[in-house]
């Protein structure tokens, strides 16, 4: 795959996820509304999902610039206007890198078709870090949601 279709899908995603996060107010809603985006994207298009997720473990151990930096933009979006952090939870780009890897297994698997089902599972891990156990639970539900 190309750079520059790399680049594209990466612009896209990132547009949709910024739409989403821009339509609510409360950090965490905005949080949910980017999780469930990312997710929708993968679900909708696995191939372009799956460029931008594959070997994500290994590409940021290796620290590859192209992934390193959608990782970084990612988890700068994710502590924008955020409550402080746990330290003893993982930092913000680990969060990202995590919820790319378990988009990148859901298709690899071959359930893109099925990848909602994780949304509130993966918006949870996304809160944790944040808002605690109890508040990530709360706001990562379905009904939290609608």
């Amino acid at each position: 795959m190309s750079h520059e279709s790399v680049a594209a899908h990466l612009a896209r995603l990132e547009r949709e996820v910024e739409a989403a996060c821009a339509s609510e107010r409360e950090w965490s809603r905005r949080i949910v509304a980017g999780v469930y985006a990312a997710i929708e994207f993968a679900a909708a298009d696995p191939a372009a999902a799956l460029v931008l997720t594959e070997r994500a473990t290994v590409r940021w151990r290796r620290r590859e610039p192209e992934f390193t930096g959608m990782v970084e933009r990612f988890a700068r979006r994710l502590t924008r206007d955020a409550p402080a952090a746990n330290p003893r939870l993982p930092d913000p780009p680990a969060v990202v890198v995590c919820l790319a890897r378990q988009i990148n297994q859901r298709i690899e698997a071959g359930r893109a078709a099925q990848m909602m089902e994780i949304a509130p599972d993966l918006a949870f891990l996304a809160l944790l870090p944040f808002v605690g156990f109890a508040g990530a639970q709360r706001w990562s539900q379905p009904a939290a949601v609608a």
